[in-house]
């Protein structure tokens, strides 16, 4: 039976995990599922972003909770899933939005700071992705993952990140793997790639003429955090039901130059 437009971009009783939900993307991912009718739950290693979030979303009568944690942390990983389905009875929506980037020039880079950019932006994107499979395969409702990848996955654009470009570069290849084996779970696993987008981490690096992207863009405006959490929402929803191992660019054109 058809659907009117409007109920096919519902999440309506669902459940909705975001990592790094309380600044930028993130916090733009968590009000746009929870405004679609979603509970949230945000997670951030800081507590005080995700509170505020979350506090946002319940004055606006929506259900949410915050949850602090490392990411990088298999333990704290598998109990904000666990707290999440404890909350609400369910999991249906994982976004795995949680990534840094250090700046540092190639010859000078530590080994630590490669392994922390490895561990929080695609071994913990794998190990969300698994420990969240397991509940959805478990609850039998299937679900969909998704994945924040970036415009730097597909070629390196700036200098000083390498350790970012590998591991964005992997959580492409990862959201294709997993989406071949999760399939006959009925989860779906997708990725988004943005190109440099307008938030709280990136307002400084544009500022001090370190990322030059208007120039570079032809589209001729910079990406806004909707951008990201409107497609978000589509690879959420019944929308995109037929989608899976993809990755979907969101760049103003930035690639094609």
């Amino acid at each position: 039976m058809a659907t009117g437009p409007e109920s096919r971009f519902r999440v309506d009783g669902q459940v909705a995990l975001v990592t790094g939900g309380g600044l930028g993307i993130g916090r733009g991912a968590c009000l746009t599922l929870a405004a679609a009718g979603a509970a949230v739950a945000v997670q951030d290693i800081n507590l005080a972003e995700a509170e505020k979030v979350a506090a946002e979303i319940r004055g606006s009568g929506g259900r949410a909770i915050a949850i602090p944690g490392d990411v990088s942390s298999d333990e704290v990983l598998a109990a904000m899933l666990a707290r999440a389905r404890a909350e609400f009875g369910r999991l249906d929506i994982v976004v795995n939005n949680a990534g840094i980037y250090p700046f540092c020039g190639f010859l000078e880079m530590p080994v630590e700071m490669m392994d922390r950019v490895l561990d929080i932006n695609l071994r913990a994107v794998f190990r969300c992705t698994q420990l969240a499979g397991q509940i959805m395969a478990d609850l039998g409702n299937g679900g969909t993952v998704i994945n924040l990848a970036s415009v730097q996955g597909f070629r390196p654009s700036n200098p000083g990140v390498s350790h970012y470009d590998v591991t964005k570069a992997g959580v492409i290849m990862l959201t294709k793997a997993a989406a071949l084996e999760l399939a006959p779970h009925r989860i779906r696993v997708n990725a988004i790639a943005p190109g440099v987008i307008e938030t709280p981490g990136t307002q400084p690096l544009i500022q001090s003429g370190t990322v030059d992207v208007l120039a570079r863009v032809p589209i001729g405006r910079m990406g806004q955090v909707d951008d990201v959490a409107n497609l978000i929402l589509f690879l959420a929803s019944p929308a995109s039901s037929f989608i899976t191992g993809d990755t979907i660019v969101v760049d103003g054109g930035f690639l094609l130059t």
